[in-house]
């Protein structure tokens, strides 16, 4: 198991990274796909465990949200731009409910709408938010904040889910939440989350000292892990509700896209709300 994972990030992990360095619409596309592919995975499985669900026209709707996102990150100058996400969501709420209106079987309806409002809520919405972090713009050291805030959530991220899956299987034997996630452990989750925070205080004072303070940088870096983790096991509450080990077998020894990014979806709004209420970001 250990050779396909690491096979895995080997070829994958560049091709992000790159995307990421780069921005613009080389990021855009690779979210897209990314979006695309998770929301692809969350409807698969939600048949297979017997939910109903509006399959392609929930992800259209998935996919309709996070380009709004698209152009909030990217052309914030238009007008309207800021408030194309909201607008988004709420037209494929509303199209969602239109689209069961138009079905002559209703009697699964309310399942249909709530796995596709799920999955624009659990998966696209968050998702997309890794777009309004990387375009983030400041002024002086500070213009590259999305490229170096988003860099640092990455780093911390992978540095969490490897420590906390290292620990996890060395000396873990106290169950976290045994009912959603039987293999994960507290002292996984406490390796994680240590991860975390050193990494966040060497990426700071070795790459991003105009990002953080010090204590800042270990405080925000424990909230991100905190999160990731509660991001984790929400999307195994998600696996165990649906009967699925794993999202896909897209990416050998990680599953799916699902299982892989599941770590952001809550710490990425955190830290793009973090850094636009305190001012590094416009």
């Amino acid at each position: 198991m250990f050779l396909p994972r690491l096979l895995t990030a080997v070829a994958a992990a560049p091709l992000f990274l790159w995307a990421l360095w780069l921005g613009g619409l080389p990021f855009l596309v690779f979210i897209f796909v990314l979006v695309l592919l998770a929301l692809w995975e969350f409807h698969a499985m939600a048949e297979e465990g017997g939910h109903a669900t509006q399959s392609w026209w929930g992800i259209f709707l998935g996919l309709l949200t996070a380009s709004a996102f698209f152009l909030s990150g990217l052309r914030p100058d238009i007008r309207f731009a800021a408030q194309a996400p909201a607008f988004a969501l709420t037209a494929s709420v509303a199209l969602a409910v239109f689209r069961e209106m138009a079905r002559r079987d209703k009697s699964v309806s309310m399942v249909r709408l709530g796995m596709t409002a799920l999955g624009l809520l659990l998966i696209s919405w968050p998702l997309s938010f890794l777009v309004l972090l990387r375009e983030l713009r400041g002024n002086g050291v500070l213009y590259t904040v999305g490229r170096d805030a988003t860099l640092f959530l990455v780093a911390l991220i992978w540095v969490q889910d490897t420590t906390a899956w290292a620990v996890g299987r060395a000396v873990g034997k106290h169950r976290l939440a045994e009912v959603i996630s039987p293999k994960k452990s507290w002292e996984g989750a406490a390796g994680g989350l240590a991860g975390a925070v050193i990494t966040g205080m060497i990426l700071r004072e070795a790459f991003f000292p105009h990002l953080f303070g010090r204590f800042e940088a270990a405080s925000v870096a424990a909230v991100m892990g905190v999160l990731a983790q509660v991001s984790d096991l929400a999307e195994s509450l998600v696996k165990r509700c649906f009967g699925v080990k794993d999202s896909s077998q897209l990416l050998p020894g990680h599953g799916g896209v699902l299982d892989r990014f599941d770590s952001f979806l809550l710490s990425t709004p955190f830290l793009y709300f973090y850094l636009t209420m305190i001012g590094r970001g416009m």
